[in-house]
């Protein structure tokens, strides 16, 4: 037998060659993924902000239909404040303590839009009451099963502070005046007051201690809307504060965080708009800044400080207010809308369209102050003026 050494005389010296990649084309192919994921990886987080951004003017717009269906059922909006009154007193349901009889002229203007947002359960069960809560829910910011988690159609998704059940991302619109009323009861001047330069006013009520109280006031109707339906603003975004302040006992550092749902203190009774704005740096408030993170953490309670917004100082800038008051019941403060999208917030109007308006909208003079019930035109410029109900100024531009 003749023993061969070497490779088959049949097979090609080429096809002996062993097979395989040498370290340096390894490298090549690593860094070639390396540089398309680098390429890739900004595209998909922008079409995952898209995404999100879509979602958050889907919802708003779902929202501003509702209250645009509750005037075509009811002839008027639903005030900001409302439900059953009037706090302090268990006029409404003597068998009860007071917390447990009414919404304290509290209940926000998201439950009476529940019919209209496919929620008809929740708000069927909010009026039935319970055992311990008589019809229409207890105070507006307490505990009650039936309002504990708060409608999916109220939460956008871009928002990332921590979860809370009772969160929401929508804001009523209150105008461009600083001033505005949480809860008014007897008088008619006080009931005049109670309407704002939006459409949203404060529920008011005479005769408190009968049982019910008579109600003195409604909702606004499109018909005062003179500047025009698709020129005023319904609702924003805004986002929530990451805690609610009330469990603390007093005001928090909010410096070096987000602008988001906090509401940053300043100094004395009386001030500007232009005073705001230094307790920002960018989209974070200032080192050493204190302020309270009651935004957005109860839906159900109608207070500015939980459900509303301005429109005088740009979106995404600080928000502030001057109040020993650490809860959400001051009666002078600036809430400009913010959101999670770069560049601006998502705003639905009267008519139901959804804009986009940019932080850098024209917000004209902010060494001003406007009355709630003044009627001359928004010194805010384009900002103010979308606000407005019928301050007329005739914008188109944003």
């Amino acid at each position: 037998m003749t023993t061969r050494f070497g490779p088959d005389p049949g097979i090609s010296p080429t096809l002996a060659v062993r097979a395989g990649f040498t370290l340096v084309e390894l490298l090549v192919v690593i860094a070639i993924i390396g540089v398309l994921v680098g390429l890739l990886l900004p595209a998909v987080q922008s079409a995952r902000e898209s995404a999100r951004r879509t979602a958050c003017t889907n919802k708003i717009k779902q929202v501003a239909l509702a209250a645009i269906n509750h005037h075509e059922t009811k002839k008027a909006l639903p005030s900001r404040t409302g439900g059953t009154c009037c706090g302090g007193n268990n006029a409404n349901d003597p068998t009860k303590t007071a917390q447990y009889s009414n919404n304290a002229g509290r209940r926000s203007a998201f439950v009476e839009l529940l019919p209209f947002m496919e929620e008809t359960i929740m708000y069927e069960d909010i009026m039935a009451g319970d055992a311990a809560n008589a019809a229409g829910g207890p105070y507006a910011y307490s505990g009650f099963t039936p309002w504990n988690v708060a409608p999916a159609t109220l939460s956008c998704p871009d928002d990332t502070a921590q979860y809370n059940a009772r969160g929401h991302n929508y804001a009523l619109c209150l105008a461009d005046s600083l001033t505005f009323q949480n809860f008014v009861t007897a008088t008619a001047p006080n009931v005049a007051t109670a309407a704002g330069r939006g459409l949203w006013n404060v529920g008011a009520w005479f005769n408190t201690t009968t049982s019910p109280p008579t109600r003195a006031n409604s909702g606004v109707r499109f018909r005062e809307c003179s500047d025009g339906l698709s020129k005023t603003i319904l609702f924003s975004e805004r986002l929530r504060g990451s805690l609610d302040i009330t469990t603390t006992g007093s005001f928090v550092a909010v410096g070096a965080t987000p602008v988001g749902g906090s509401i940053g203190q300043i100094a004395g009774s009386s001030w500007l708009p232009s005073a705001c704005p230094p307790l920002g740096d960018g989209r974070n408030y200032v080192a050493g800044t204190l302020g309270k993170t009651v935004w957005g953490n109860f839906w159900t309670d109608g207070q500015a400080e939980r459900v509303g917004f301005h429109t005088i100082l740009p979106p995404n800038s600080p928000s502030c207010g001057s109040s020993a008051q650490i809860n959400a019941d001051n009666t002078y403060t600036l809430l400009p809308p913010t959101s999670g999208h770069p560049g601006g917030v998502n705003v639905a109007f009267a008519d139901g369209s959804v804009a986009f308006i940019a932080d850098s909208i024209d917000t004209g003079t902010l060494g001003v102050v406007v009355s709630n019930t003044s009627t001359i035109p928004s010194p805010y410029g384009v900002w103010g003026a979308l606000g407005t109900k019928a301050g007329g100024e005739g914008t188109t531009a944003y």
